[in-house]
């Protein structure tokens, strides 16, 4: 008995060694992309969500950023009512705002500049941007929230990863004749959010590097080229790109149907995509308003993470204020 004690205890202080070990050298040589908590909490019905009345530290390579929530969820202070009539914000994480501070993203940066503005008629800005989420939560979320929050605008962040997102989650296919099913029984994020919050109930342990680097693995896992030129030319598709219009299309019908004036943010999506995103929206009459890309001001941009710096936000929130004032949306 004795013997097996030793050996457990030795087998275990070589296993707290090693982990010891293996966090130096991944902190020294390994270029990990995310360390700390993570934002969103597993959701039943939109896979995920941000979580609610949050508040963490994220560190990245090139970039510290603090990161806090309220309490419907959403990236911002809390609102002192209900958010009603707001503009309202949907896209992944350049919507959300990952890479800067509380209060430098671009959706903060326009509600900060309205209320400057306009002192006697506050307009409420909704940030409902959630990292790594397709075009279905959007059409999920208008769906469910929209008729609630009665947006006077609606500003919904496209990107070209939404193309890949949109496959990955699996909620929403086309079948045969092109036309939109949704499979309500698809809990696309259930597992890994399982395994999210046993890491989290460890104190201090979701900021590890090495719990850092196996999540950056197990994120890039099958992550397919987005580039249709790298598949057969410029104009060639890849198999979500169908799928991605198609839901945009409901998207807009949607908004159109409930008179929610929209706008399209194109980032970081370029020639064919770009032109029929462009043409989908027009029957709509819906505007594209797009960023400048890392090709054009890469100084916008951080050099290896690829989101918009602080400087980036700025850039955005002036374009949208630019679009705003012309509209004339601010009276609606």
């Amino acid at each position: 008995m004795n013997r097996i004690l030793q050996n457990t205890a030795m087998l275990l202080a070589s296993g707290i060694v090693a982990l010891v070990a293996g966090e130096i050298v991944v902190r020294l040589f390994v270029p990990v992309r995310n360390v700390g908590p993570t934002f969103s909490s597993y959701h039943p019905y939109y896979g995920k969500v941000l979580k609610r009345s949050f508040s963490c530290t994220r560190i990245a390579p090139e970039f510290t950023m603090q990161f806090t929530t309220n309490s419907y969820g959403h990236r911002g202070p809390e609102p002192k009512a209900f958010p009603s009539h707001p503009i309202l914000f949907l896209g992944d994480s350049f919507t959300s705002g990952y890479g800067v501070n509380d209060g430098e993203e671009f959706p903060a940066l326009v509600s900060t500049e309205l209320e400057r503005r306009n002192d006697s008629t506050r307009i409420p800005v909704v940030n409902a941007g959630s990292g790594n989420t397709g075009n279905g939560y959007w059409l999920r979320f208008l769906k469910s929230e929209g008729p609630r929050y009665d947006p006077r605008l609606v500003v919904l962040g496209f990107c070209e990863n939404d193309f890949f997102d949109n496959v990955n989650e699996g909620v929403y296919t086309l079948d045969a004749s092109g036309k939109l099913k949704e499979d309500s029984t698809v809990h696309f994020q259930e597992d890994a959010r399982k395994l999210q919050d046993i890491i989290e109930a460890v104190p201090g342990l979701a900021y590890s590097y090495l719990v850092g680097l196996a999540r950056q693995a197990y994120a890039d896992r099958g992550t397919p080229d987005t580039d249709p030129a790298a598949d057969g030319g410029k104009d060639s598709t890849l198999p979500g790109d169908e799928l991605t219009y198609r839901l945009v299309s409901e998207v807009l019908a949607l908004c159109n149907q409930r008179s929610w004036p929209a706008v399209v943010l194109a980032i970081d999506t370029a020639g064919a995509r770009l032109e029929r995103l462009r043409s989908l929206c027009a029957g709509y009459r819906v505007p594209v308003l797009v960023p400048p890309s890392k090709a054009d001001r890469p100084e916008l941009y951080y050099a290896v993470d690829g989101h918009w710096n602080a400087a980036g936000h700025r850039v955005v929130k002036d374009m949208l204020l630019d679009f705003v004032e012309r509209d004339s949306l601010l009276s609606l």
